[in-house]
């Protein structure tokens, strides 16, 4: 008898799992391949690519979009919609509590070392920056065959995203909140790639 479902299922396309999350400067030439970002034998980070760590509530790709609507009165309905505006975010919370995650999280200033006296003491700032620091960033999921799917944005920046670190005898460990928005970048023809593209190892 035929299948009514039609549905054969490949394992490789339900995913679940946690992923890493890396970022580069806006200087870094834009990957066009995964091992662009990582090695792909030991899997560290390539030059230029830096590790946020450990995550807590997994990351989080969103898409959005609004739209404006055309109508006749002569039709008791919309007769078609545009997009006017599309919207892209990865947010996740850092749940390693290093000055270097810090500085991406708030908008920080530069991680100085001062080796005098003993011990080695770092030291960074947080104040009102008038603007955000453009980031390329890349997000790594590997399924349980090992193969890899990577999700690479062109242009990201933090946007506005309430935190705190709270030090309290029990309770939850504390992690940070951070939210990046991904810009567009003009530069690319293809308007359905201006965000980002998707790497899929097969």
């Amino acid at each position: 008898m035929a299948a009514f479902h039609r549905t054969f299922v490949n394992d490789d396309s339900f995913i679940r799992g946690a992923a890493r999350l890396l970022w580069a400067g806006i200087t870094i030439t834009f990957p066009t391949k995964l091992g662009d970002v990582i090695n792909l034998s030991t899997y560290n980070a390539q030059t230029g690519w830096n590790e946020l760590g450990a995550t807590k509530t997994g990351i989080n790709i969103t898409t959005n979009n609004a739209e404006e609507a055309f109508d006749v009165d002569q039709i008791a309905g919309d007769i078609r919609a545009e997009p006017t505006n599309w919207e892209m975010s990865v947010a996740t919370q850092l749940a390693e509590m290093t000055l270097e995650r810090l500085q991406v999280a708030w908008e920080g200033s530069e991680v100085t070392t001062d080796t005098v006296p003993e011990p080695d003491e770092k030291e960074i700032g947080f104040g009102q920056p008038t603007s955000y620091t453009e980031r390329r960033l890349a997000v790594l999921f590997q399924r349980p065959n090992e193969k890899i799917r990577g999700y690479l944005f062109r242009k990201t920046q933090r946007q506005p995203q309430e935190s705190a670190v709270g030090h309290n005898k029990t309770g939850e460990q504390i992690s940070i909140p951070v939210n990046f928005k991904c810009l567009a970048d003009a530069s690319i023809a293809d308007v359905k790639k201006r965000f980002m593209i998707i790497r899929d190892q097969q």
